[in-house]
Formats: structure tokens, sequence, C-alpha cells
């Protein structure tokens, strides 16, 4: 992971767009490869969503460039 840098905002001022409703999320991380290598990025902003939704805690949307989703996951129901 040396490779890339992964900012957080806790808060954000999207709304929806492209049908994803991004004022569903409180905050949002954005990962950037160093070397402007994008398979890398995604390869570990995947590593870190599946991460984040394998502890079954958060909604999690994973979205590439604010227009496209690739995956979504959220906790399981009690």
């Amino acid at each position: 992971m040396g490779n890339a840098a992964v900012e957080v905002e806790f808060t954000h001022e999207y709304e929806e767009d492209h049908g994803m409703w991004f004022e569903r999320y409180d905050s949002l991380f954005t990962v950037r490869d160093f070397d402007s290598n994008l398979e890398r990025q995604e390869v570990t902003a995947r590593r870190i969503f599946e991460n984040l939704a394998a502890l079954d805690r958060y909604e999690l949307l994973l979205v590439r460039d604010l227009q496209e989703p690739l995956a979504s996951s959220g906790p399981s129901p009690q």
C-alpha cells in the first residue's frame, strides 16, 4: 500500500447522482496512486472496501470517479 494515498473526509456535500445516493453516506475516502496507475489504484480501493465490508458495520458504496458504481455493502439485518 506504499504506492497510494488515502484521503478521508468525514463530511461531504455530494447528493444523488447517476442513481447513487451519496447523501446516505456520512464520509468518504479517496484512493490516489502515486504513479497514476489506475489498475493498482482500483485494486487498493477494492481491498480497503472489502476489509471494511467484512466488518459488517458500515453502509458502503465503491465508485469510480464519482460516476460509476462498482460495489456496495451494508450491515446484515439483526
